[in-house]
C-alpha cells in the first residue's frame, strides 16, 4: 500500500509541479487546489457529504457487560474466525493446535457459514478437548470474532487469521512477557509472507511501549480478556481493526521476536477494496469511537490524541483515492470540530504536531501535507 500511496502522489501531483525546492507552503496550496475546498455552514453538511459515498453502518463497538470470568480456567484463548480458506486452513490450525508450552490455552474456531472444505478441515478437531468449534451462518469476520469473545475464558486472548501461520513457541514466548509484566498487550515481529517466501520483516524492539508502535491489526497480539468486558468488532465495516488504535492504548509490551507469519493473501478482503467506497469505514469507526470515549471510561489525554493524530493520518491513506476528492474536506471540517472540542489542551507527539497545528487553526493544505507526511513514513 506505502508503495502505491508513493506512485500515485507521484503520478498526479509531480505533473503539476516539481518538488525540487518547493515550499510547504506552496505544497499545501497545491495539495487543496487538488482536492478541492466546498464551503460546508456545519458539520452536518459534511456528514451528509460523506454519507453520499458511503452510509456509515449501524455496527457498534460497544457492548454491553460481556461476561468476563472472575477465575478464568485458560492462561489463553485463540479466536480463529474461517470462512471458505481450505487452501490454507490445515496449516494454520496445526501452527496453533500444536504450540508447545507450559500455559493452558484453548483454540476457538468459528466457522463462519463456509460453503468449500474449510468445514471438513475444522470438522478433524472436533474430539480434540482443547478445541471449541462454533458454526454460524456466514456474518462477516467482526461477528465471528465477536462470537468468539463471547465464549472467551482464559486471562488473555489471541487472535488469528485463518490464513496465517503462528510462529513455533509464540504462545510460550508472548505470555512468559505477557505474566512477567502484568502486561495489557504484548506483541512481537511478524513475516510477511507469499507463496512460501518471506517477502518482508516487520521488527519489534523489546521492552514497554505504547499502542502507536503496535501492527494496528487485531492479530498476533496477546491481550488482556478483560479489555472486551464493552469492547466488539463493529459489524459491517471494513477496517474493524481500528478500534485498536484508540481504545487498546494502555501497558503493551514488545518483543524481538518474530512470533506471527501473515500470508499476503490475493483473496483478502483488504487487498482488494483499495479504491471501494468501504474504505471510508476507516473514518466512520474513528468518529464512532471518540463518541464512545466516555463509555469506555476513557478521558481525552496525550496519549490518545497522538494514537487518533496517527489514526487520522492513516484514514488519508486508505482514503486518499476516493472520488468525489471533496470527501477529504468533509473529513477534515468534521475533525476540526472534534479536536478542538475535545483536545485543545493537548499537541501530540512530536512527529505528529504538523497534523494538530493544521487542525487546529483549520488549514486544510496544512491537513493533507500532514497526513500525507504521516502516510509515507
Amino acid at each position: 500500500m506505502a508503495k502505491g500511496f508513493r506512485n500515485y502522489i507521484d503520478n498526479t501531483m509531480q505533473r503539476i509541479i516539481s518538488s525540487e525546492g518547493i515550499t510547504h507552503s506552496v505544497y499545501a496550496t497545491v495539495m487543496e487546489l487538488y482536492y478541492g475546498k466546498p464551503v460546508y455552514k456545519t458539520v452536518e453538511n459534511a456528514y451528509e457529504e460523506i454519507s453520499q459515498i458511503r452510509f456509515k453502518p449501524s455496527g457498534t463497538c460497544y457492548t454491553a457487560d460481556r461476561q468476563c470470568s472472575k477465575q478464568p480456567r485458560y492462561d489463553l484463548d485463540i479466536i480463529i474466525p474461517v470462512y471458505n480458506v481450505e487452501s490454507y486452513l490445515q496449516t494454520c490450525l496445526n501452527s496453533v493446535i500444536d504450540q508447545q508450552t507450559k500455559y493452558s490455552y484453548r483454540t476457538i474456531i468459528i466457522d463462519d457459514g463456509s460453503t468449500d472444505k474449510s468445514t471438513k478441515i475444522i470438522e478433524k478437531f472436533s474430539r480434540n478437548a482443547s478445541v471449541l468449534i462454533i458454526k454460524q451462518k456466514n456474518r462477516g469476520l467482526s461477528v465471528a470474532r465477536n462470537v468468539g469473545l463471547d465464549c472467551v475464558d482464559a486471562r488473555y486472548v489471541l487472535f488469528v487469521d485463518s490464513d496465517d501461520i503462528l510462529a513455533d513457541g509464540a504462545v510460550e514466548i508472548l505470555l512468559d512477557k505477557a505474566f512477567e509484566n502484568d502486561a495489557d498487550i504484548v506483541e512481537g515481529g511478524f513475516d510477511t509472507f507469499k507463496d512460501g517466501k518471506i517477502v518482508s520483516q516487520t521488527k519489534r524492539m523489546a521492552g514497554l511501549s505504547t499502542v502507536s508502535s503496535l501492527s494496528g491489526f487485531a492479530w498476533g497480539k496477546v491481550i488482556r480478556a478483560t479489555y472486551f468486558k464493552n469492547l466488539s468488532f463493529p459489524a459491517g465495516y471494513l477496517f474493524e481493526d481500528t478500534i485498536f488504535s484508540l481504545i487498546l492504548y494502555q501497558m503493551v509490551q514488545t518483543l524481538n521476536e518474530q512470533t506471527y507469519k501473515y500470508r499476503l493473501n490475493p483473496k483478502g478482503l483488504n487487498l482488494n477494496s483499495k479504491q471501494t467506497p468501504n474504505r471510508v469505514d476507516s473514518f466512520w469507526i474513528t468518529i464512532q469511537i471518540l463518541s464512545y470515549l466516555d463509555k469506555f471510561g476513557i478521558e481525552p489525554s496525550e496519549s490518545l490524541y497522538t494514537s487518533l493524530l496517527q489514526q487520522v493520518g492513516m484514514n488519508f491513506k486508505r482514503t486518499f483515492q476516493l472520488k468525489p476528492r471533496a470527501i477529504q474536506y468533509a473529513c477534515f471540517r468534521i475533525l476540526t470540530d472534534i479536536v478542538n472540542k475535545k483536545f485543545g489542551d493537548y499537541s501530540g507527539t512530536l512527529p505528529y504536531q504538523h497534523l494538530d497545528t493544521a487542525l487546529k487553526n483549520k488549514k486544510f493544505g496544512d491537513y493533507l501535507v500532514a497526513c500525507l507526511e504521516i502516510a509515507l513514513r
